[in-house]
């Protein structure tokens, strides 16, 4: 089951974390997506910018807060009203502030499911989306804008799932490499274990295999430890696992970290994907392997690369506000530029590289793009 996302919004942080904390070691954890407000301009401001992302499924919330979102009305989205016995229904349902947690948030939880039950939206797919990260060198910045990536749709309600298929994973140095309210080490070994032996058809719940990030708002696996897992890893068996991720039913985005070279796992992300981001860096080598691989997929695979430019988005990183280098290639088109940014080169904290308010801008845009296009549920055949 897709999580849905709740919006709650209480000026008191000594309300809102006893509740959190509930939520995350309860059966709620992999059900509910709580974002919280104690500021009620930062509620207003951000009920303003739901527009073209997720809505939330339910906002919960004191008078004070929900008197400032002007078109509650018009949005559909159900309010339950935070009172004291005073019973306000002026903004929406009435739900008593001090009580169980356990019946608080059963009812929150209750109303959100009645109205997700019956609602054609990206929780109603039967696949989510997949979207594939892609470089021809190292050093590009991939796995940095993936786990933003990650990050930002956590943060507006999608629930995610963050893939890395790189045979030297860097993504626990934002992260940590610690277990935490999920399976252990093997998660993904013993996933691929019960792939190759078969699950009779029936689908399996990924969540038994994975760990929670709240660092990037998204499931993700441990890394391996035996990297010779990844090396042997097939096409076929890298685009069964992407795909047994994407159609669990528990994920809105699955966003996969790709291998930087031309490998057979490089191949599934290309044929598995709905929508591709192919980075760039703004220097001699990196345009030239990246055409050199465009010239191996088009002396291969002419008909799979045409599908693959209609899913890809050129993107620059580390872009300084002018290009001093040319595309590769003559069809190719900069879709959009991730901005250089100087402090993260003597940065001594790992979590600032999820937290560049000028970065995370040019995130929101780009996945913006991403999900506000109408996508396909299944790849294109031509890979096949």
């Amino acid at each position: 089951m897709i999580p849905v996302k709740v919006v709650l919004a209480v000026e008191s942080r000594d309300y809102i974390e006893p509740l959190l904390n509930y939520v995350h070691g309860s059966e709620y954890a992999r059900r509910l997506r709580v974002t919280a407000f104690s500021q009620p301009e930062a509620f207003r401001q951000y009920m303003m910018e739901t527009a073209g992302m997720k809505k939330p499924d339910v906002v919960v919330g004191e008078a004070a807060f929900l008197s400032l979102w002007t078109d509650r009305e018009a949005s559909g989205i159900p309010c339950l009203v935070l009172h004291e016995g005073e019973q306000v229904r002026e903004y929406g349902q009435p739900l008593l502030k001090y009580q169980p947690l356990s019946e608080l948030v059963g009812f929150i939880w209750e109303t959100a499911r009645q109205r997700t039950s019956g609602q054609q939206s990206v929780n109603s797919r039967e696949s989510g989306m997949i979207i594939g990260m892609v470089a021809a060198s190292g050093g590009l910045g991939k796995t940095t804008a993936a786990l933003n990536i990650a990050k930002q749709l956590g943060n507006e309600g999608y629930s995610v799932f963050y893939l890395n298929l790189e045979t030297m994973d860097s993504s626990s140095l934002f992260t940590g490499s610690g277990s935490s309210n999920g399976a252990e080490g093997e998660g993904l070994s013993r996933l691929l274990y019960d792939l190759k032996a078969g699950h009779d058809g029936n689908p399996l719940s990924i969540a038994s295999y994975c760990v929670r990030r709240s660092e990037i708002q998204a499931d993700t696996f441990q890394p391996v430890d035996n990297r010779k897992e990844l090396m042997d890893m097939t096409s076929d068996e890298a685009v069964e696992l992407i795909r047994t991720i994407a159609e669990s039913g528990q994920y809105d985005v699955v966003i996969v970290d790709g291998e930087s070279e031309n490998g057979d796992r490089a191949q599934a992300v290309l044929e598995a994907s709905h929508k591709l981001i192919w980075l760039l860096a703004d220097d001699l080598m990196s345009m030239h392997k990246c055409g050199l691989w465009l010239d191996v997929l088009e002396a291969m695979q002419p008909e799979g690369l045409e599908v693959m430019l209609t899913k890809t988005r050129f993107v620059v990183n580390r872009y300084m506000g002018t290009m001093v280098n040319t595309l590769p290639r003559d069809f190719m088109e900069l879709s959009g530029a991730l901005p250089y940014i100087p402090s993260w080169k003597q940065m001594q904290h790992r979590e600032l590289l999820l937290s560049s308010p000028i970065y995370q801008r040019e995130i929101r845009q780009l996945c913006r793009e991403l999900l506000n296009v109408e996508t396909v549920t299944q790849p294109p055949a031509a890979w096949s």
